[in-house]
């Protein structure tokens, strides 16, 4: 089985650091590109008149994040490139893994602490169930 494309979520967690290890793993075993994705939940409701401002700053953190991932694993000669999305974590995920054509996602077990935490291996879940591209769950 060939993997020549490895989508892999991230949100900064070490569960998502140690995700991004694994996906390295392939990429340098099979010459994997790596494809990272953050995508900004935009499930939470905010005050009208703050709505606009935590959006864009929701972005500038996404943005941050991508490249400071993709920097962590330039030293790879493979292929790296960032995605950012808005919207449900899990559907964007299953979504991003069809139109990218990807042999796999890699991704943590949950995500960040508190309810971030519990939401993430919820969304892990959803997307182990729901894609039909095969999953890798790392701890």
């Amino acid at each position: 089985m060939a993997i020549s494309k490895i989508l892999v979520p991230v949100d900064g967690s070490s569960y998502s650091q140690q995700a991004l290890e694994q996906a390295k793993l392939f990429a340098e075993s099979f010459g994997s590109e790596i494809i990272l994705l953050h995508v900004i939940d935009n499930t939470n409701i905010y005050p009208r008149d703050m709505s606009d401002k935590i959006r864009q700053e929701n972005h500038r953190m996404s943005t941050k994040l991508l490249e400071k991932e993709k920097n962590s694993i330039a030293s790879l000669n493979v292929k790296i490139s960032t995605i950012q999305k808005e919207g449900v974590p899990y559907d964007e995920i299953i979504r991003q893994a069809e139109e990218s054509d990807v042999d796999m996602i890699i991704m943590g077990s949950r995500g960040t602490s508190g309810v971030s935490r519990v939401l993430m291996g919820s969304v892990t879940r959803k997307v182990a169930v729901g894609s039909e591209k095969s999953v890798l769950i790392v701890r």
